[in-house]
This record gives C-alpha cells, sequence and structure tokens, in this order.
C-alpha cells in the first residue's frame, strides 16, 4: 500500500511527487534558523508557507518579513533567499511551463477581504474558515492553496469530497499547539487508504478518494491545503465530487 501519512523529519529531505504516491506535486520542509537558505525554483512553480514563526526573505529586488500563516509565491527559474528565523516553512512544487510572477501573500491580508470563506454549521459541528490565498484569479498555473481551521472538536472537508482525476492534494497540519486530528482517505470505506492521528507538522499526500478530517476538541483540526491540477490551467476550487450518502454541496 502507498504511503500517505509522513512525520516532520520524514520530510527535511525533498519529496518527489514519485515519494509522495503523486504525481506532479513535491514537498520538503525548511527549518530556517539564522543560517540563510537558498532556493532555485528550476522548472517547478513554487509555494512556500510559513507554518512557525517569521523569516526574511528576498528574491531579486524584493525583500521583507514573513509570518505564521504568510505564503510566497515563486515563479519557474528564480531563486529566493530565506533567513532570520526560528520558523518552518513548506515548500511546495508543481510543474509550469510559463512564466508568472513573484508574490508575497500576507495572512493578514487574505483575512481580510473575500477570500476568507466560512462553511458549514455549529449545528452539525462542521463550522471551519477558509483562507483562499492561491485562487482561480491568481496567476497560477497549477496551484490552489489555502489554509482551514476547524472548529475544536468539529470536522472539515465535508460532506466528504474527492476531485477524480482533476486534482491531486497534499495536507500539512499546524498552528495546533499540542492537539491533533483524524484524517481519513478512501475511496472504498471497508478498506481505507488511510486513517491517522496527525499533529504539527504532519503530513497527508491524498493522491484521490475522499478526505474528511476531524479535530480534537481542544483545538480542533488545522492545515495547509495545496491542490495541485493535473492538467495545466485547469483550476476552479468547487469542481468536486461529494460522497451522495453524505449530501450533494459543502456544509
Amino acid at each position: 500500500m502507498a504511503k500517505h501519512h509522513f512525520k516532520p523529519h520524514e520530510t527535511l529531505e525533498l519529496l518527489k511527487p514519485d515519494d509522495l504516491g503523486l504525481v506532479f506535486t513535491s514537498l520538503r520542509r525548511l527549518e530556517i534558523d539564522n543560517s540563510p537558505v537558498s532556493l532555485d525554483s528550476g522548472a517547478e512553480e513554487i509555494c512556500l508557507v510559513v507554518i512557525e514563526g517569521t523569516l526574511v526573505f528576498c528574491h531579486q529586488d524584493q525583500s521583507g518579513a514573513a509570518e505564521l500563516g504568510d505564503m510566497l509565491y515563486l515563479p519557474i527559474n528564480s531563486h529566493i533567499e530565506l533567513s532570520g528565523g526560528p520558523a518552518v516553512v513548506i515548500r511546495y512544487g508543481a510543474p509550469c511551463c510559463r512564466r508568472t510572477s513573484f508574490a508575497h501573500i500576507p495572512f493578514k491580508e487574505v483575512d481580510a477581504d473575500d477570500r476568507h470563506k466560512t462553511y458549514g454549521t455549529k449545528e452539525l459541528g462542521t463550522r471551519r474558515e477558509v483562507w483562499n490565498f492561491i485562487n482561480e484569479k491568481f496567476d497560477s498555473s497549477r496551484f490552489l492553496m489555502g489554509i482551514c481551521y476547524g472548529a475544536p472538536g468539529g470536522w472539515t472537508a465535508w460532506p466528504p469530497h474527492e476531485h477524480s482525476k482533476k486534482r491531486e492534494e497534499v495536507y500539512v497540519y499546524f498552528n495546533m499547539s499540542d492537539g491533533f486530528g483524524l484524517q481519513c482517505v478512501y475511496e472504498d470505506m471497508q478498506a481505507p487508504d488511510a486513517v491517522a492521528l496527525v499533529q504539527n507538522g504532519h503530513v497527508i499526500a491524498i493522491p484521490s478518494g475522499y478526505h474528511p478530517n476531524v479535530g480534537c476538541p481542544k483545538t480542533g483540526i488545522r492545515y495547509v491545503y495545496c491542490m495541485v491540477s493535473t492538467r495545466a490551467e485547469d483550476r476552479n476550487f468547487m469542481d468536486l465530487h461529494t460522497q451522495a450518502i453524505y449530501g450533494d454541496k459543502l456544509e
């Protein structure tokens, strides 16, 4: 059976798509602590997400500070320097065949506009906050990137849904203190691909299938979602299929 669940120490070296059981998405955990880290994007568009601390970035003539929840988007064939810290960054990559533009996307800016969405209800235990950092309007070839915070004890990605062959996905859990969540990945409920206890820094790769999750009552579940389209330029956040027995739309 393919591996879906990775602990933080297992992601310190670059995980290529094959390592994740995927076709397009690569991932690496970067720990920044005074010593600068240099990254070259090569043939991939890159998204960097700060999941702990604060760092300083420098890309060509653009520089600044990125803090918890901020994202940095890096075009192909470009270079970035990361320094400062202590901080933890997740580096996501996906193949890209065209030139895009560098962007620093602060959490506080996404939080303040219509990229911040609320789904679900308190009554059903499905209320969650979603911040769509890289949506269909953002100049990317394959990425749809964001953050989801579930309510304490509540479910997200509900009703269970899947993206068919259009998108593969990777979740990275963060900012949960000593809380935890449970992540399911399945096509057949009688033979699930993964039922994993996830904590800060853990990674779940979702090549296909339904993927609901639930957080413990202390913190709820909190994660970065990275969806990568299997066909370049085909990006529609709501193009998904729900599990019919649980509903026909996101609650």
